[in-house]
């Protein structure tokens, strides 16, 4: 399903860190105008054009909506695609008390008697479930809420933001963790490197840390055989500003004994004695 958004840009970091993760994740495809208006062209014809990819129109309304021309234009636009109201094709979200707009009033948008989602408190899991549903059918936020999705990219953000160390453990396995991290890694968290040790080329040690080398953007020289692969990983982060790592499928490490404990020792002191290193680890 295809969405497009249309808000005023007082109301960006909202949609971007919260409304677009939770749409992303449901597996809808959005189209905004910070990711597919192309410079150099005319403004009103790159939102057209963009709008007229859609299935879905999706309004943020908020006090500055109303104030915005651009978002006006969107307005009309989106209901000339569903004048009646019957294709279910304009989404309203509301996100705080200003009133609707009067092409809206009195419209049983999204169902017999429904009129919008309400977000004014973006924290409310139904809500959040309804704009789902009610975007495609198609889309489905598999293993947990909206809510539960987003306050976990906070709290790793938050902890990585801080230097802090991240032990990611998905217990239930309907939920896509994959698109999570890469929503992390992509959206709130650019910085980090990421290595998977399903990847074939880490199953020896020197592979791995050959991994962890190039995905940081340490050294693409090759790796010695243990133990001498050890003072080369060091002397990689001797110097230069601390790097964060995700570590992907953590727990393949139970199945290789091989990595030995002097390479677990070389990884904990790069985190707690040195600094140098901040890890997101995921296991299943």
């Amino acid at each position: 399903m295809t969405i497009f958004i249309s808000y005023a840009h007082a109301d960006e970091s909202w949609v971007h860190s919260r409304l677009i993760p939770v749409l992303d994740a449901a597996g809808g495809k959005v189209l905004v105008d910070k990711e597919r208006f192309k410079p150099g062209r005319k403004l009103i014809d790159e939102m057209n054009g963009t709008q007229g990819m859609a299935s879905r129109h999706l309004l943020v309304l908020t006090k500055a909506f109303h104030k915005s021309d651009y978002c006006k234009h969107e307005l009309k636009r989106a209901i000339e695609d569903d004048p009646d109201f019957k294709d279910g094709k304009v989404l309203p979200v509301k996100r705080d008390d200003a009133p609707m707009p009067a092409k809206l009033k009195g419209r049983a948008i999204l169902g017999d008697s429904t009129l919008y989602v309400d977000l004014q408190d973006d924290s409310d899991a139904d809500q959040w479930s309804k704009l789902i549903e009610n975007a495609g059918r198609r889309l489905v936020l598999s293993g947990t809420d909206a809510p539960t999705w987003l306050t976990a990219l906070d709290r790793a953000q938050t902890h990585l933001e801080r230097g802090e160390s991240v032990n990611l453990v998905v217990k239930n396995q309907d939920v896509n963790w994959r698109r999570w991290l890469d929503q992390l890694i992509e959206t709130r968290f650019e910085d980090i490197a990421a290595v998977d040790l399903e990847d074939p080329r880490t199953v020896p040690r020197d592979g791995l840390i050959g991994e962890i080398l190039k995905a940081t953007g340490r050294s693409n020289a090759d790796v010695p055989l243990p133990p001498n692969d050890l003072p080369l990983l060091a002397d990689a982060f001797e110097h230069g500003d601390r790097c964060h790592l995700a570590l992907k499928h953590f727990d393949s490490v139970m199945h290789r004994d091989h990595y030995g404990v002097d390479f677990f020792g070389s990884m904990r002191w790069l985190v707690m004695e040195k600094r140098k290193l901040v890890l997101l680890v995921h296991s299943d």
